[in-house]
């Protein structure tokens, strides 16, 4: 896992990210954070948060996006009309192990407004990225541009790992 989590660390640092190490709900996380956005009207932030877990389950899938979408909120920066801009987030459980069935409760869903999180699951036991696909109509141009920079940061397992 930590090679995994270092060739992530390294694509991070490839896209000028400020990379720091936090709990993000119940998981220590990698943290990237970067300007997706530069715009005074509406200043949006990226945010890749990559947890490792023992499983990946249901549970944690489900809960993961939500603390990641509650952390990226915090980032939002105001905008010139004294608003909070959006956030981008992508919110990546690795593991070794992943529950049968979990890949199928792989889905985007919007959470909160101004916000866009994308999960993913690297499955390090199989050697692969798992990044959720589907297109909700709510931020429906925005999620395509969250799923490219999920491929950016975290690699393929089998290219990194062998």
């Amino acid at each position: 896992m930590q090679a995994y989590l270092a060739a992530v660390a390294h694509h991070m640092a490839g896209g000028r990210m400020q990379i720091s190490q936090n709990w993000i709900g119940q998981v220590w996380s990698l943290i990237g954070i970067a300007s997706a956005v530069e715009t005074p009207v509406n200043p949006m932030t990226l945010t890749i948060c990559v947890a490792t877990v023992a499983e990946v389950s249901p549970a944690a899938l489900a809960d993961f996006p939500r603390q990641v979408d509650g952390f990226a909120r915090s980032l939002r920066r105001q905008s010139v009309f004294g608003v909070k801009g959006g956030t981008m987030a992508v919110a990546a459980l690795v593991s070794e192990r992943v529950h049968p069935g979990v890949l199928k409760k792989l889905t985007n869903k919007p959470m909160s407004f101004g916000s866009i999180v994308v999960p993913a699951v690297v499955d390090l036991g199989a050697g692969q990225l798992h990044i959720a696909a589907n297109t909700p109509f709510f931020g429906m141009a925005m999620w395509g541009a969250v799923r490219a920079q999920a491929r950016n940061y975290l690699p393929e397992p089998r290219l990194v790992l062998g």
